[in-house]
């Protein structure tokens, strides 16, 4: 009897405990705030998380922003390694843009798939991956330019122009992208072992023989060239064939930008893709911002 009534006390206690765990209130950040954009662009909601400085109700000062992808994920490391650069006058005081979808994990995986990998532009359906909902880099491309940023300047009090963007694995893809074909989006880029495996068709000997070259003679939005912007980029020793692609395609864009670009690749020993993140924002952003 004493063991049948251990076994429905502890069934008890075990259902108290989890109910309790489902009625706690979530952790708010301090100095964040969110909301939701619908894009008719791209034809989905996004949920934007803002970090901004501590004392920016209290002041009329403006400020760079960081633009962040995959923002479910590194959204509050972010916004805790930015606060102690800035506090030790290592980087400006930034407001944080996280571009987040609010939705199940699976999904998230999806949805970065479709919103981070640029498409071929002959074949504007086809798609690596073999999904036709995926590489759709342009549509993302353009809900920043034409419907985020404008509301973000438009809310906060942001400088204007001065845009800094951080992306990791298909962000870091994209962020390379951005830097050769959508160049009046950011100024300052921060980009952690790009994902470059994905467009093997941009090396010079594709499965496909046509589409996006990631090293072209000239590969800018309009042809307006990337001018006045820094740039990190970043991979570690331990990533399979991201370090070696990164190296190659660092090699090859440097003499391609203008002078006025500022570019440091790096890459890190001992370093995983998953383990690159804390050296790799850390530097990344103090170099992007060192002009500061």
């Amino acid at each position: 009897m004493r063991f049948l009534f251990m076994i429905a006390l502890w069934g008890a206690m075990a259902s108290l405990s989890t109910q309790a765990v489902a009625e706690q209130t979530p952790v708010t950040l301090a100095n964040t705030e969110t909301f939701s954009i619908s894009s008719e662009i791209v034809g989905d909601e996004f949920f934007i998380k803002i970090a901004y400085p501590r004392d920016y109700a209290q002041t009329d000062k403006r400020y760079p922003v960081l633009y962040v992808t995959d923002a479910e994920t590194n959204f509050g490391a972010l916004q805790y390694v930015a606060q102690r650069l800035a506090k030790d006058q290592l980087i400006p005081e930034l407001i944080l843009v996280g571009i987040a979808y609010d939705t199940s994990y699976k999904e998230f995986y999806r949805l970065r798939s479709r919103d981070l990998r640029p498409s071929i532009p002959d074949e504007p359906e086809l798609d690596l991956g073999g999904r036709p909902d995926e590489g759709k880099a342009e549509k993302f491309a353009d809900f920043l330019r034409r419907e985020l940023i404008p509301a973000i300047d438009e809310q906060y009090r942001t400088i204007e122009g001065d845009r800094a963007y951080y992306g990791h694995s298909y962000g870091g893809l994209f962020g390379v992208w951005s830097l050769m074909y959508e160049t009046d989006l950011f100024n300052r880029y921060v980009i952690l072992s790009p994902s470059l495996w994905w467009g093997e068709l941009w090396w010079g000997s594709p499965r496909i023989s046509h589409g996006y070259h990631i090293l072209p003679e000239r590969a800018a939005t309009h042809g307006t060239p990337e001018l006045e912007a820094r740039v990190f980029v970043a991979s570690g020793e331990l990533e399979p064939r991201i370090d070696e692609l990164q190296e190659k395609w660092a090699t090859a864009i440097r003499p391609m930008l203008d002078p006025s670009v500022k570019m440091r690749d790096l890459i890190y020993e001992d370093e995983t893709h998953r383990t690159i993140f804390g050296r790799g924002i850390m530097d990344g952003l103090r170099f992007v911002f060192a002009d500061e």
